[in-house]
């Protein structure tokens, strides 16, 4: 209470939502047992946003070449370009004394690498803002083919808890038939130790996609026991799976499966498909978790004289920027904008080799702010 007789409950919305932004998840947890009002403020959606926008939007790339050089580039996007300052590159061999670590995902400034190499599969968490770092504990079961693994890192609105997700897959065969039965191993940072799900589900979800962030829950896309395509998704509130089909995409099983992504097109799922030898295709599910909201957002035609580079290949959609333009992936080689509306197609120049990317918020929340970890600064 001041002297004025205002707590800070009586404060506007949009000042208490300023405020709250700024606060660590930690301490978010304390205040939303304070008040009820605190606990429905941090679940708007202007919060979310907020809690987002501590800095420019901006794209994370982790490029990594072929003489096991390991290297971490910010790009903040600018009017019809892109600002990278080489000053705040990474050298991830300074942090991660192994090769190859690959790039999982960006949630609130925080990066999340996975390392595997024979039996050692070991996820680091990194803020590039802070240069903390902290490696995870070894999960349980390894990594050995025929069975997979794939992750995804996401963020539970509910409890502000921010969990990597293993998704371990284990190879069935019955009677000549082959499927897959996966389970979730959850590590909640701050909490030290793995555990794993009591639901498993018959799906294969790869080795190579990571799990998509959206609505406090990850999704892959993935296939049964039959081979049809399903978009899985796994609640990091409540643990749970969830699965919803898209067929409505112009999905066949005569479809190659290394050639549709699944992405986020501005606040919704999208799936990327590139199977067509005429055009490549971006479908949009308007409607979370309704299958006939599907619509086809982006059709990009291939013409053999200017862009039939486009044919073929794993495209991921990254980034949706403000005047419209969208931001894609080509394999793990190059990055180009599409405008939907001007029908321009634009390569980027942004780095040699290969590389991975994902969209990036820069933060300076420190990971010492979550107990049971251990924090390293290089």
């Amino acid at each position: 209470m001041s002297e004025e007789g205002t707590s800070l409950v009586d404060l506007p919305s949009p000042i208490l939502l300023q405020i709250l932004s700024t606060l660590p998840p930690t301490t978010l947890l304390y205040v939303k047992t304070v008040s009820k009002s605190f606990l429905n403020l941090t679940l708007d959606s202007e919060f979310t946003k907020l809690s987002r926008s501590a800095s420019p939007a901006s794209i994370i790339i982790h490029q990594f070449h072929s003489n096991r050089t390991n290297t971490l580039k910010i790009l903040k996007f600018v009017v019809d370009n892109f600002d990278h300052d080489p000053i705040v590159d990474l050298d991830l061999q300074l942090y991660f004394p192994v090769d190859p670590v690959f790039l999982v995902g960006s949630v609130h400034g925080f990066v999340c690498f996975n390392y595997f190499f024979g039996d050692v599969d070991s996820i680091y968490i990194l803020n590039p803002t802070t240069r903390e770092y902290i490696i995870l504990p070894e999960p349980q079961r390894v990594r050995k083919w025929p069975n997979l693994v794939t992750y995804g890192f996401g963020f539970d609105p509910v409890r502000f808890e921010y969990k990597v997700v293993r998704i371990y897959q284990e190879e069935i065969r019955d009677d000549g038939f082959r499927y897959y039965k996966s389970e979730a191993q959850v590590y909640t940072i701050g909490k030290g130790y793995w555990r794993s799900s009591v639901e498993h589900v018959m799906f294969c979800f790869g080795c190579r996609a990571y799990g998509v962030n959206l609505y406090g829950k990850l999704h892959w896309l993935v296939y049964d026991a039959n081979g049809n395509e399903l978009i899985c998704s796994f609640n990091l509130e409540n643990e749970l799976f969830e699965s919803f089909p898209t067929a409505a995409p112009g999905y066949s099983k005569e479809n190659c499966p290394n050639l549709r992504s699944l992405g986020v097109f501005g606040r919704c799922l999208c799936v990327c498909d590139n199977n067509a030898d005429t055009h490549f295709e971006v479908w949009v599910m308007k409607e979370y978790g309704v299958t006939d909201s599907w619509v086809k957002q982006i059709v990009i035609t291939i013409s053999p004289e200017s862009n039939n580079w486009l044919c073929y290949e794993m495209i991921n959609l990254l980034k949706v920027l403000d005047d419209g333009e969208v931001l894609f992936l080509w394999r793990d080689d190059f990055l180009f904008l599409h405008h939907p509306v001007k029908k321009t197609l634009k390569m980027l120049d942004v780095c040699k080799g290969n590389f991975l990317a994902s969209s990036h918020v820069s933060s300076s929340l420190s990971l010492k702010n979550f107990e049971a970890e251990v924090v390293n600064v290089s």
